[in-house]
């Protein structure tokens, strides 16, 4: 019988050279997973379901992303525009853009909702990546233009991709690993050595 004993040497982020902690990111970046991915899911699923379309085929990671979409809409409701397409969406989306605005009391035991003001803050699933898919349709309704409502929600699929790719981007970027090394306590080894009985 021989027994194999392998022996490691163990190292915090700060303590290894500068070559090593590019290794270690690098790994890091590999193996780490994207912890917002059912959450922007959820945003894209909560969109799809509000405005006739469907996101058939997408894919984003921290260089890239790309997507597909089928409207659901008529022909005639895709190639709307101008002051129809504002008049469009001002009938028949302005209470799911705009919801009014809730008042709480003191103690938030009673609520109440405005008459008269709302609110545009992430009224889809309540995360912040609303905003960024919605951003060209608040953006049409404040000056509109000849976009059409199939380039509308382009805009918007294109929008939310875009900033699922630079979260993405930030999350892997080079500055969070010290604060994740540190706030983990991770441990990185640089040598293998191996003895033999």
């Amino acid at each position: 019988m021989r027994t194999e004993t392998r022996t490691y040497e163990v190292y915090n982020l700060h303590e290894l050279t500068r070559e090593s902690q590019a290794k270690a990111h690098s790994h890091w970046a590999e193996h780490c997973d994207y912890g917002w991915a059912d959450e922007n899911r959820k945003t894209l699923q909560a969109f799809e379901r509000k405005f006739n379309i469907k996101a058939d085929r997408w894919s984003y990671d921290s260089c890239t992303y790309w997507y597909r979409f089928t409207s659901h809409y008529s022909e005639e409701e895709d190639n709307m525009k101008g002051t129809r397409l504002l008049k469009y969406l001002v009938n028949n989306y302005w209470e799911d853009l705009y919801p009014p605005k809730t008042y709480w009391s003191r103690n938030y035991k009673k609520k109440r909702k405005s008459r008269v003001f709302v609110s545009d803050d992430c009224v889809l699933t309540g995360y912040y990546i609303d905003y960024e898919i919605l951003k060209p349709i608040y953006d049409f309704l404040k000056a509109p233009d000849d976009t059409t409502l199939y380039e509308l929600m382009d805009r918007c699929l294109d929008g939310f991709f875009k900033a699922c790719r630079d979260d993405m981007e930030y999350q892997s970027a080079r500055k969070p690993l010290p604060r994740v090394a540190k706030q983990t306590i991770m441990s990185f080894y640089m040598t293998e050595h191996y003895s033999t009985d």
